[in-house]
Formats: C-alpha cells, structure tokens, sequence
C-alpha cells in the first residue's frame, strides 16, 4: 500500500468541490486528509460552510474538521454563481441539516499553523477563489517551505466562463491569485482547457443510479439538475466537473498532459481581470512558475471517478 498523501482541500462547494470532497473521502487509503478550509465563492460563506459539512456526513465521515475562512475577496465584493448551482450551492437535493459543528479556528489561523507544525509536506489541494490561501502566505510565508505540491483548479488559456477573459476562481479574487503565482513556488494548474473536457453525460448519470447507493443517487440528482447550464452557455455536450480534476490528478497524475510556463494574472479592473496569462511557447523569456494541464483522459477520469463513487454504500440517507 502507498504512503498516504497529506492533504489540506480549499474549497468553496458548490456541487463539484462537493464531489471532489467525497473522491477524497473515498480514498483513505490514499490520503491523509488533515482538514477542508472554505471560503466564500460558488455561494456565500454560510452555505460553502454547510455544504462542506453535509459532504463529510453523507459519506459517513463526521470526524473530518472543516474551518471557515474568509467571506469575501481582498479587494473586491463577493460575486457568487447562484445561476449555476443554485441558492444553496447544492441544486437539486435537499440534504439532512448537519450535525457536526464547524471548527473554532479560522481557516488561515489552520492553514499557517498546520502548514508550519506537521511533521511532513502537505499537499495544497485549491478549488476556490484563493483568498484563504493567500492571506497565509502573506502572514506566514514559511508556510511554503512545509507544502509538498499547491495543485489549483483555476484560469483557463482561452477563454473564460466569467466573463470573456477569465475563469470565476481567478476572477473572483485576482489579487489572491497574484499572490500564489508571485509566491516563488511552482504551482499545478488545472484549468477550463482541461475541466470543459470532462464533461457529464446522460449515460453516465445511470451508471452512478445503478451503483443503488445514496451517494451516488444524490450526485447523479444535483448534476442533472445543473448539466444544461454547461450546454447552453458553453456549448459544452455535459455538466464540466472543474473541481474533481483536482483530485483525479492527485490520484492519477498519468491522466493529465502539460507543460511548464509562466503564468500572470491580470489585476487590473478592465475587462481583463482575473486572466491567467499562460506564456505557452516562452515568448517573454521569464521562469516558470507553474506546470499547466492541457489534456486529460476523460475515459481514464471517468473511471476513476465512477469506482471511487461505487465504494459508498451505506451512509447517511439524503432525499432528493
């Protein structure tokens, strides 16, 4: 058996932080998750609080610690994306109010104080506007040395899904993803030229309804519910899952392909903010600060992902 991963997730669920919640808890033989921080994002942060918590208990872990973090971008309001997961983040399922309770600590406080005292690198693992983790490293920026690999669903090299330039998680906060691509660390980017390929289908949809789990019940549910966004307003053939890119790399890095550049965010407030600016053929001579994915095997993804769904069984009950 491999050496467990330790893993921080940041996140902000919304249905597909949601799911990649629950391919982590799936795997606990593979990772060694030392806690979610959340932010506000998808939706504000109440409800990314609560829906992180109901992740933890529909897949029968309630010893998972989840830490609320910061409400809102450094600079800029909220913009959340009601329209595409729904007022709540979870469109189409209600699910069981949760029992166990957020954690005291604020999520920077968690993130700077595990990052600096553990015993071995962690991997960062960020499916959210950056906030959280940028506010660490600018208090802390120590932190860095004890994290292993920052793996970032973020930024897209042609067009955005936000507005015509960029993608929400770098649109919502650019200055914290100027911060984490400043920061000296090469970071692994994972961006909409890989996420807008693994796409949802109707086929798949009864795969997970013959799995005859709630787990898989409920995700088949909710992304039903929100597929035909993808399709109507991206041309998309399904519902993109961004965020279980994330953890289908962690898991299986042999399923990506991409290649080192250097990556800008722009911070501006015209129409180009929150673009990630990938120098793909190097044509300003400047270092590499990250590994961008451009390919995927979405069969290889989708299997992953469908086995990882088959090992729940039994968890707390949810009604659709």
């Amino acid at each position: 058996m491999s050496k467990r991963l330790p893993l921080i997730l940041d996140c902000d669920p919304g249905i597909d932080d949601f799911i990649a919640i629950l391919m982590i808890l799936a795997a606990p033989e593979r990772f060694n998750l030392l806690g979610i921080t959340v932010t506000g994002g998808n939706v504000s942060l109440d409800h990314t609080a609560q829906n992180a918590l109901k992740a933890c208990e529909l897949a029968g872990r309630p010893d998972i610690k989840v830490y609320a973090g910061c409400p809102a971008p450094i600079l800029r309001q909220l913009q959340v994306e009601e329209e595409v997961y729904g007022e709540t983040g979870l469109k189409g399922v209600q699910l069981p109010n949760p029992t166990m309770a957020l954690q005291t600590t604020h999520a920077v406080d968690f993130l700077i104080d595990t990052l600096m005292t553990f015993p071995q690198k962690v991997t960062l693992a960020t499916t959210a506007p950056l906030t959280n983790v940028a506010i660490a490293i600018v208090r802390e920026p120590r932190i860095l040395d004890n994290i292993q690999e920052i793996v970032t669903m973020g930024g897209s090299m042609n067009l955005g899904n936000i507005t015509p330039a960029a993608e929400y998680n770098f649109y919502a906060d650019p200055e914290a993803a100027h911060i984490l691509y400043t920061c000296g660390k090469k970071i692994t980017t994972i961006g909409l030229d890989v996420t807008h390929q693994t796409v949802t289908s109707l086929e798949w949809f009864s795969e997970l309804d013959a799995l005859e789990n709630p787990v898989a019940h409920t995700l088949a549910t909710m992304l039903r519910a929100f597929y035909k966004y993808d399709m109507k307003n991206f041309d998309l053939e399904g519902g993109a899952l961004h965020d279980p890119c994330v953890i289908g790399y962690l898991l299986d890095p042999s399923l990506f392909k991409g290649k080192d550049v250097h990556i800008e965010i722009d911070t501006s407030f015209g129409i180009g903010r929150g673009r990630s600016i990938v120098d793909w053929w190097h044509k300003r001579d400047l270092p590499i600060n990250s590994h961008v994915f451009n390919e995927v095997n979405v069969k290889g993804f989708f299997d992953r992902l469908t086995d990882l769904l088959a090992r729940y069984e039994n968890p707390r009950g949810v009604k659709a």
